[in-house]
């Protein structure tokens, strides 16, 4: 449609008669060697402009000269011969319609005689429409196959994408998770559809990596609840084949029995709980409520505990009691709990623990710091993995569970927790909490 508008109108301008006959009456009045008044020289200019389109032209002055033309018998500037005029009239009168005009001058003594003509075959509405319809079907044909090529390329480009897609979603489907999923190049049939595969790619690295960790929680409950389960059947086969008859020697098989059950117990629980985590019921009941008070009450019990092991713990709650976040009391308590009962496990007697939070315009932060055994580099970027153990706490008793409960608890409030190396030895757990995006939820 834009090149049709450019082009039709510039095709009409440069092949008007008319244009070029007022350019010719522009050249004839610049030079003003006729004995015409300013109101001849107005009238011959309407004249000529309300002529029809595609009309050739002349201009008589006092039948005498012509003034301008586009007659190709009749020249500019040459005299006006009228009996040769009217044999040529004669002569192509078959050929042409003539128009004469003489338009009334007031107050002139010059006659104006204006001699139009048109080919008889060739009527101007003819000629211009089929020169515009010729134009226009070629625009159209044009236009129609560039729309046809680029239809085909898009189209090709599409179906494209879209197998590329399809057989990628296909192969999730299937379970082929280990193979990294194909896309082309950028710029190289890369597009809105392709991209989508980075998403697919994303999807199956995570669902990947879902599948690994429940591997792992399979393995890892396994491995733990194999050990008390032995030993409990165990003792229960000593007893029941007579093995342990010895009262003293039952008891203390049931008291051990006892013991591991109580262990089981406390595993089952711990693991419901971890489970219970991810349900997102509890995160949309979340209140805004003071967190200095609560981190008080902690510091003060945690005070109590450290003492009982033997441990230099020290607080420092610099928060303003004004500032309320959305969190959860208990799960934030068994967070910061779980953080402070490691550091006692893995501290000797008389190494310091402290405890702190600090607040700036943007977060606040709580830091629980040991001076324990520590943690190895390259160790810290999985220690909130489920079931993972520290090669410094595989002696220990546990499965492995409290720092990924952490992780989830810190998570789901959309909170961040991050673990460093103590300059003075051990180890630093600090959890960062947005004071204004928890105020904005």
């Amino acid at each position: 449609p834009l090149l049709c508008a450019i082009t039709i109108p510039m095709y009409h301008y440069f092949t008007d008669p008319e244009r070029i006959l007022l350019q010719d009456f522009t050249n004839a009045k610049r030079i003003q060697s006729y004995p015409l008044s300013d109101d001849a020289w107005n009238a011959l200019r309407e004249t000529i402009s309300h002529a029809p389109p595609h009309v050739e032209t002349a201009v008589i002055i006092n039948r005498e000269t012509i003034l301008i033309s586009s007659i190709a018998e009749l020249k500019n500037g040459e005299k006006f011969n009228e009996e040769k005029f009217f044999q040529d009239f004669h002569q192509t009168g078959k050929k042409y319609f003539y128009q004469f005009v003489s338009p009334p001058l007031e107050n002139d003594d010059t006659d104006l005689l204006v001699i139009s003509r048109v080919p008889r075959r060739d009527t101007p509405k003819s000629k211009f429409n089929n020169k515009m319809m010729t134009n226009i079907l070629l625009i159209l044909l044009i236009s129609e196959a560039f729309t046809i090529f680029f239809i085909v390329k898009i189209s090709t480009t599409i179906s494209r994408s879209i197998s590329i897609l399809e057989k990628n979603t296909q192969r999730i489907a299937n379970g082929e998770l280990s193979v990294k999923l194909s896309a082309p190049s950028e710029g190289k049939g890369s597009n809105e559809i392709t991209s989508l595969t980075e998403n697919l790619e994303k999807m199956r690295l995570s669902l990947k990596d879902d599948q690994e960790r429940r591997t792992r929680f399979i393995m890892g409950i396994s491995h733990d609840l194999r050990t008390p389960v032995a030993v409990i059947k165990g003792y229960t086969e000593a007893i029941s084949d007579g093995t342990a008859d010895d009262p003293e020697m039952i008891k203390n098989a049931l008291n051990i029995i006892g013991t591991k059950t109580n262990q089981l117990e406390t595993m089952i629980d711990t693991l419901i709980n971890y489970v219970k985590l991810n349900n997102s019921v509890w995160r949309e009941q979340l209140a805004s409520q003071p967190l200095e008070p609560v981190l008080q009450e902690f510091a003060q019990n945690a005070v109590l505990t450290g003492k009982v092991f033997k441990r230099k713990l020290s607080c420092s709650i610099r928060i303003s009691k004004d500032v309320s976040i959305p969190f959860n009391k208990q799960l934030l308590i068994r967070a910061l709990e779980n953080i402070y009962s490691n550091a006692l496990r893995y501290s000797r007697d008389g190494d310091s623990v402290s405890i702190s939070a600090e607040e700036d315009s943007e977060n606040v932060k709580v830091a629980i710091a040991d001076t324990g055994i520590g943690i190895a580099e390259s160790e810290r970027e999985h220690i909130f993995d489920l079931f993972y153990k520290a090669s410094n706490s595989r002696r220990e008793e546990g499965m492995g569970i409290g720092l990924s409960v952490v992780k989830n608890i810190i998570d789901t409030h959309g909170w961040l927790i991050a673990v460093s190396e103590n300059p003075g030895g051990g180890s630093i757990f600090t959890i960062t909490i947005p004071k204004i995006k928890s105020q904005a939820q």
